[in-house]
């Protein structure tokens, strides 16, 4: 089995074996900054999150010492600090995240490869938490109600790095597994989202959305699976990237209201017909688009844009 660095995570040091599988193995003191540990199980929030054997209980807690540590000093801003967490189905509610930290998900719950936190994180723009990442966790919605798993507001370079978003699990199916509303560099890459989504998988408001990157993902759900509202913003030179994906919809695959992302080598099926144009499947600037295939309940494997003259 090939054995390579992570992919695309940048300041991560680990191991990636297989397909959509990391072994975890940290190793020097590249990131500069704490680190902080959780466990769902055995942890307390009476610890000092400092190691395994005194581990926080709660994911909010370790982001707050986090956050503060980062802003407390010169020491720590330029630093990245860490957060390791392990858990087989902890439940909460974020509403806060840390900047500068990267949250790593260690262990696995029952047969899945990665721990788990259910939960609906609804994050506003009162503070900003730049640079927030989470690699490696399983994200499910409320255990009744579903709802969006993650809705940022105003949060910078927020990552989600070979994670795994499931729309079922919950009494009610989630709606969407990402909303971000006036959020610059939202990266999601190599992640696989699970489920009947009823809404758009990954959804991009109102706003500033400049440097939008969506790379190598299996987006899968009963709707649409990328949606751009034609009020998010762009400014030239800063346009999004959305690469490289497999989707299984019901609508739109990728809908682009904006115009203004590349659009490139991504694949998938919808259950709607084709349209005028392909629009049942796609729907962005032709001029930013290449190499796209896409099947539709009345079409197979159609290209996007269609191959031009030589």
């Amino acid at each position: 089995m090939a054995i390579t660095h992570f992919k695309g995570v940048s300041g991560i040091d680990g191991l990636y074996t297989g397909s959509k599988g990391y072994e975890v193995q940290m190793f020097g003191n590249e990131v500069a900054g704490k680190r902080y540990y959780v466990d769902g199980n055995y942890g307390s929030d009476s610890n000092n999150g400092s190691s395994w054997e005194r581990p926080y209980k709660t994911l909010a807690v370790a982001m707050a010492a986090s956050h503060a540590n980062i802003a407390s000093g010169a020491k720590g801003w330029a630093a990245r600090n860490r957060i390791y967490f392990k858990a087989d189905g902890s439940v909460e509610d974020l509403t806060k995240l840390a900047r500068k930290t990267d949250v790593i998900g260690i262990g696995s719950t029952d047969w899945k490869v990665r721990p788990a936190l259910y939960g609906n994180h609804v994050v506003d723009a009162t503070t900003p938490y730049t640079g927030c990442r989470f690699i490696n966790i399983l994200f499910r919605g409320a255990a009744v109600t579903g709802g969006d798993i993650f809705t940022l507001t105003g949060q910078h370079g927020v990552e989600f790095h070979n994670c795994e978003f499931l729309a079922t699990g919950s009494t009610t199916d989630a709606t969407a597994a990402i909303v971000s509303t006036a959020g610059v560099a939202l990266t999601v890459n190599d992640c696989v989202f699970k489920g009947e989504f009823g809404d758009a998988v990954i959804e991009v408001a109102a706003g500033q959305a400049d440097d939008l990157v969506i790379t190598d993902n299996l987006i899968q759900g009963a709707n649409m699976g990328i949606d751009i509202s034609g009020s998010a913003s762009f400014q030239t030179g800063k346009y999004g990237l959305i690469k490289d994906n497999v989707f299984r919809t019901t609508l739109a695959c990728i809908n682009d209201g904006e115009s203004k992302s590349y659009v490139v080598g991504n694949r998938g099926s919808t259950e709607a017909a084709s349209g005028s144009g392909l629009a049942g499947a796609i729907v962005c600037n032709i001029k930013l688009a290449q190499d796209n295939r896409f099947s539709t309940s009345d079409a197979n494997n159609i290209e996007y844009p269609a191959l031009g003259s030589i």
